[in-house]
């Protein structure tokens, strides 16, 4: 999970870090200076989840939570403050809640506990790789495909090398319309746009092999989804 604490007291975004890096799945970025923050996005970086203090120079955070969301609607905000009354203020930009100072481990444990239930009914899946941890979203998975040990998950464009099962994973992202077709595939099933008796074409143009045996559950896991899973 990719964590951003932006903060002009360098004192507290240092208890925030010392607060998040001990969770085994969080890679937190601190930032003292809103502007170098609002760079960050403007560039391309985004996060899943965002710290921000509300008054802050020379940009305030909500100004800045404004910013963030004509960037990405998706991050979660938590506004840091020691004034209920700007609570309002952050109704505009969606924001997930509030930490009142002074903000201690328990506080901040408490609301990540909250992200993770948040994350997890948006369909979000927590990968660890040999490099990194990822927090993927799952309606942007396409498919993904048994590599011996290995699973090769199919992202938008990107290719990731998970060294954990296929049924494991399988099992995961069944609440969320995924369905095994064959031995070595696990598809999304937003993402199929034909199939017939033998094999499936997904919207990336993969064509995906049918096992015999699967081919009446798939069609069925297909209209539950149509009728459905489509709607939420």
């Amino acid at each position: 999970m990719k964590i951003a604490v932006c903060d002009d007291e360098i004192v507290l975004v240092k208890q925030i870090y010392q607060y998040l890096w001990k969770q085994a799945d969080c890679c937190v970025n601190c930032f003292s200076a809103p502007e170098e923050f609002l760079a960050e996005y403007e560039v391309g970086e985004r996060y899943d989840v965002v710290f921000l203090d509300i008054a802050m120079e020379p940009i305030d955070g909500i100004a800045l939570a404004r910013k963030i969301r004509s960037y990405d609607q998706n991050a979660i905000l938590i506004f840091i403050t020691a004034y209920l009354e700007y609570a309002p203020k952050g109704y505009e930009v969606n924001a997930f809640r509030y930490l009142l100072k002074p903000v201690t481990e328990e506080s901040v444990l408490a609301v990540m506990g909250e992200v993770r239930e948040e994350l997890e009914s948006r369909g979000t899946l927590w990968i660890k790789t040999t490099e990194c941890e990822l927090l993927l979203h799952t309606r942007e998975l396409q498919y993904l495909e048994a590599d011996n040990k290995d699973t090769l998950i199919y992202y938008m464009d990107d290719k990731i090398r998970l060294r954990r099962g296929l049924k494991e994973l399988e099992a995961q992202l069944s609440p969320f319309f995924f369905y095994r077709v064959h031995r070595k595939y696990v598809v999304n099933l937003a993402r199929v746009r034909e199939f017939d008796e033998e094999r499936l074409t997904l919207e990336c143009g993969r064509t995906i092999p049918i096992s015999r045996r699967k081919s009446r559950k798939f069609r069925h896991a297909l209209g539950a989804y149509i009728d459905g899973g489509m709607s939420k």
